[in-house]
């Protein structure tokens, strides 16, 4: 006789089923877009380009375009390049894409054998599950970032080093250093195995540090000798001030969602005080990614190693709490798949006066945005160089010359690292031909341009096309300021 499910599991079950064919559906339309979804895909795929053009990532930064800002370490770039190579030219974004995705799967996998280690194969299930069903993971999970493929690399890192072998210590340090090689703020995986080892009095301690030690050395070594701006790029550029508001901002909206995965977290580093265990280090230090995620131009990605250590956590104490407590294990696992639930308003399409492809609420890769970028992309290809765009994705997807980042120097301007000048005098000399800004960046509230950059753009451009939630601007001539007076 087949064991009856109960109601309370077919709605764990039911919940764990829409999350995840939700976030299927999502990474497959994101992974096959034909234009950007994110402006840091354009940013990646740029430096992707200059890659594979065998261009410097770390260019010297000039008095005069390109002014261009590369803040990551190179080893997402490389594998992204090596795999553009065999992708369809059409299809710029789909190597970075697929890199991050497999290394969303991959990620989900180290989850499953790292908790099941601790607990049991259900336990692995329920914490690789959960995390795949975080809104925040869903939502970086298959955008060409590098976050992804860093925090795959710091996991792998974590579970090498939980199986303590000589050899485990050897890998454990390699990608432990690969982490950082990704993306230079994922350092907890090795500071978190470093600790355990010095709780750890036996000879893996010397093969973890000699192997992250050589690796992180040679690999800079390598880069400073073929990159002269490495160091304005990676130290000067890439240190912008703490904000309390903006991580009170970002706090408040990932934070509730993920409110019983934090709790057990908790829970987690309460109960279980291993110090030689550098998976109780790694939970214990994944706090400081809340401090990372403070910093100016942070978004929720710098919350994904907290969720994938809480995911873990998660699975560990709920598949082995005491048996009287299992039936608010079961109603905790409900509550916090319905936090995940992908709770979405019906699409709601606005059109205004002169608007060709009306605005669509939803940020889904859809067909009212592949239409809107069918009309973009005609329009820039239509138009020659130099061209501004907010989202420099449209220009490196156009193959148009890229001559400025704005959201990354705009911040450095308010900071008092760039001089907006040269780029204010082109835009006041009317020099670009073509505009693309976001439709409330210019009504609303702009933070890929300085104030003086804004205002010289409404001072010297006027609307030429309103494509779905973007603004095409062109220069004012002098037959429009006739008219306007």
């Amino acid at each position: 006789m087949k064991p009856k499910i109960e109601p309370i599991h077919f709605l764990i079950i039911l919940f764990f089923a829409i999350i995840v064919f939700s976030g299927l559906a999502h990474h497959i339309s994101c992974i096959k877009f034909p234009y950007p979804i994110d402006y840091r895909e354009g940013v990646v795929q740029y430096w992707v380009n200059s890659f594979v053009k065998d261009k410097s990532l770390y260019p010297e930064i000039q008095q005069f375009p390109p002014y261009m800002h590369n803040p990551y370490t190179p080893l997402y770039i490389v594998f992204a390049g090596f795999l553009n190579r065999l992708m369809p030219a059409s299809y710029v974004f789909l190597s970075g894409r697929l890199l991050s995705f497999l290394s969303l799967i991959l990620s989900c996998f180290l989850i499953f054998l790292i908790a099941q280690r601790y607990s049991s194969k259900v336990a692995g299930v329920f914490a690789a599950g959960i995390f795949f069903c975080s809104p925040v993971v869903i939502n970086y999970g298959s955008i060409e970032t590098v976050d992804m493929m860093a925090l795959c690399l710091g996991l792998s890192a974590i579970f090498l080093a939980i199986r303590k072998s000589n050899s485990s210590g050897v890998l454990s340090g390699i990608l432990s250093a690969a982490a950082i090689l990704t993306k230079p703020v994922f350092v907890l995986p090795a500071i978190s195995i470093f600790i355990s080892v010095l709780y750890n009095k036996n000879i893996r301690k010397i093969y973890f540090l000699a192997s992250f030690a050589s690796c992180l050395f040679l690999a800079f070594l390598i880069l400073f000798a073929k990159n002269k701006g490495i160091f304005t790029h990676l130290i000067v550029m890439n240190i912008l001030p703490l904000s309390l508001s903006h991580f009170v901002n970002l706090f408040s909206t990932v934070a509730p969602r993920h409110v019983i995965l934090f709790i057990l977290l908790g829970a987690f580093v309460f109960t279980n005080k291993n110090k030689k265990d550098p998976f109780y280090w790694y939970c214990t230090l994944s706090l400081l990614t809340l401090v990372f995620s403070a910093k100016i131009g942070s978004e929720a990605n710098y919350f994904l190693e907290i969720i994938a250590v809480s995911s873990i956590a998660s699975g560990i104490i709920l598949t082995t709490i005491d048996a009287p407590l299992k039936q608010t294990v079961l109603l905790s696992c409900i509550a916090q798949l319905f936090l995940f639930l992908p709770f979405k308003p019906a699409p709601v399409f606005t059109r205004t006066y002169g608007q060709e492809i009306p605005t669509s609420l939803s940020t889904e890769p859809d067909k009212i945005l592949k239409e809107a970028g069918d009309l973009i992309t005609g329009e820039i290809l239509s138009c020659s160089d130099p061209i501004l765009s907010e989202d420099i994705g449209w220009l490196v997807l156009c193959q148009k010359n890229v001559y400025i980042e704005p959201y990354q120097f705009s911040q450095l301007a308010k900071y008092k690292k760039w001089d907006e000048t040269p780029i204010v005098e082109m835009i006041k000399e009317k020099q670009f031909n073509l505009i693309v800004m976001n439709a409330g960046s210019f009504e609303k509230n702009c933070v890929s341009f300085t104030e003086n950059m804004l205002r010289v753009i409404k001072e010297h451009y006027t609307i030429k096309r309103v494509i779905g939630n973007f603004y095409l601007l062109e220069p004012v001539t002098w037959t429009d300021s006739i008219q306007a007076n």
